[in-house]
């Protein structure tokens, strides 16, 4: 199997990172400027491979959180 049939999935970290810092995702959703519906959907990991996540918003999160892209998120490899 090549590379680009190896089934893969993209998980986001931001829950734990909000837990370890105890922001809740109402507090970050007004901070960033951005629906909650989104937040929650981003710390659930749902439905990430159907939505578009604007970029913008993975930028403010970013420079919120002082993290960058690998922390948010992470490509877990199924087998």
């Amino acid at each position: 199997m090549n590379w680009t049939q190896e089934p893969a999935e993209l998980r986001c970290n931001l829950g734990e990172i909000l837990k370890a810092r105890g922001i809740s995702a109402l507090k970050l959703s007004k901070d960033v400027d951005h629906r909650r519906s989104t937040i929650n959907d981003l710390i659930n990991s749902r439905d990430l491979n159907s939505k578009r996540i604007p970029a913008q918003l993975i930028a403010r999160i970013c420079v919120y959180l002082d993290v960058t892209p690998n922390d948010l998120f992470t490509v877990i490899h199924s087998e």
